[in-house]
């Protein structure tokens, strides 16, 4: 008995330093390709105002606009408890106060999940008859948001914001996507 389950916890640990791998992987390997629009996956909100890993990705999605790999920009997200707007309203406001124009930017302020945001935001691709886009997410999530975008029959690419610099951060980032990435996997569909 001792045998068996000791072989089990061998497998467990294999599948999940495997999917580890994958993940952190994911996130460095992307590289954008040309498409319709930029979609930013929403991220917590400080009052009415992007946090520092919102800012980040808000950056890379402005990045990507002015270098010409998008001419639309969705950015998804609802109100949070703790939030004072929409994470999509802070997200537009923020890319309209660096020069983008308002027509270039679609919010999607429905979503309160990985899953949520894209579905919802493939909604407004259909919608606008866009048929690509580059998810916009910290490199953490990426795995997970390109299998979820993917699922919803999306022609999709990534591009990876930068982190939060603190290591412990970051840790925990990784190994909290890794059960993240076993939820969706089983039961987002």
């Amino acid at each position: 008995m001792k045998k068996k389950l000791l072989g089990l916890f061998i497998l467990i640990a294999i599948v999940l330093f495997t999917l580890q791998v994958n993940i952190i992987w994911s996130g460095f390997k992307q590289v954008p390709k040309k498409s319709d629009a930029i979609v930013v996956l929403g991220c917590r909100l400080w009052g009415d105002q992007p946090s520092p890993m919102l800012i980040y990705r808000l950056n890379k999605a402005l990045e990507l606009y002015e270098e010409g790999y998008a001419s639309t920009i969705i950015v998804s997200g609802a109100q949070g408890e703790d939030e004072w707007i929409t994470e999509a309203a802070a997200m537009k406001s923020y890319l309209m106060d660096k020069g983008v124009g308002s027509e270039a930017i679609f919010k999607e302020e429905n979503s309160f999940s990985t899953f949520q945001n894209l579905y919802y935001s493939k909604e407004i691709m259909d919608k606008q008859a866009l048929e690509s886009a580059i998810i916009v997410t910290n490199a953490f999530h990426v795995h997970r948001a390109l299998m979820i975008g993917n699922r919803l029959g999306m022609d999709v690419s990534s591009s990876s914001a930068k982190s939060y610099p603190n290591p412990a951060l970051i840790v925990r980032y990784y190994v909290r996507e890794v059960f993240a990435y076993m939820k969706d996997f089983l039961f987002s569909h």
